[in-house]
């Protein structure tokens, strides 16, 4: 079965040496300017339990005037997240990521991922207003998509569906009002690995392949803070 390589994202690695280059210097830099014993004026503080949901939205058209091909893409996610801050500043608990795109043009596509996995985050100042903070979780993913060449005569619908290995990676700021409500900006790297099962209909044609998906999306999330997990 061929298979239509442009179809497929790859991973950037420039993007991805730069994202753990530059994670690895905020890490770095914290370490080398912390104090023994972090101040308790820190929301972040050992024993809490931090909830949030965040998402991230995006929308885009591309026309290409000499062939009159217009394509309509947009993209959403949604993660939710609740962990435990096990030292402070040292946030350890568990994340579940969607995401869902789709493209309308002369080739109509959907894909949709789903994420499961533990997560670590690391908050770099002790500052009661706020911090940045360095995300990292690995985990299984979920992978689908469907296709249709409707410009056809015939028209092909192509069915892809797998799972694999998933690593989640964000750098961004989390500012904090009252001691227990956080409002978080920030950038996600998505690595996926994944081997999917290929299906073309009408025709039946089975196929199957390992792919590579990336991408970088801005994402904005609300927090609630606790010194108790329960209300």
């Amino acid at each position: 079965m061929h298979i239509d390589s442009s179809r497929i994202p790859h991973c950037p690695k420039p993007h991805f040496c730069f994202l753990l280059f530059f994670l690895g210097t905020l890490f770095l830099q914290a370490q080398n300017t912390s104090i023994t014993t972090d101040s308790t004026t820190t929301p972040f503080r050992e024993g809490r339990w931090l909830t949030g949901l965040s998402g991230s939205i995006s929308s885009n058209t591309n026309k290409v005037t000499s062939a009159d091909e217009k394509t309509t893409t947009n993209e959403f996610g949604l993660s939710f997240s609740t962990g435990r801050f096990i030292k402070d500043r040292w946030l350890v608990g568990g994340k579940i990521n969607a995401d869902r795109a789709s493209s309308a043009g002369n080739v109509d596509r959907t894909t949709e991922s789903l994420f499961v996995g533990p997560f670590v985050s690391y908050y770099l100042t002790e500052n009661n207003r706020g911090s940045l903070f360095t995300t990292v979780s690995p985990g299984y993913v979920r992978y689908r998509e469907e296709t249709s060449f409707s410009d056809l005569t015939n028209p092909v619908r192509e069915l892809s569906e797998g799972g694999g290995f998933g690593t989640l990676l964000g750098l961004g700021y989390s500012y904090v009002i009252n001691d227990q409500i956080a409002f978080d900006i920030g950038f996600d790297l998505n690595l996926f690995w994944i081997e999917i099962d290929q299906e073309q209909q009408p025709s039946g044609t089975l196929g199957s392949q390992n792919i590579s998906i990336s991408n970088i999306a801005f994402t904005f999330g609300f927090n609630v803070i606790l010194d108790d997990f329960f209300f």
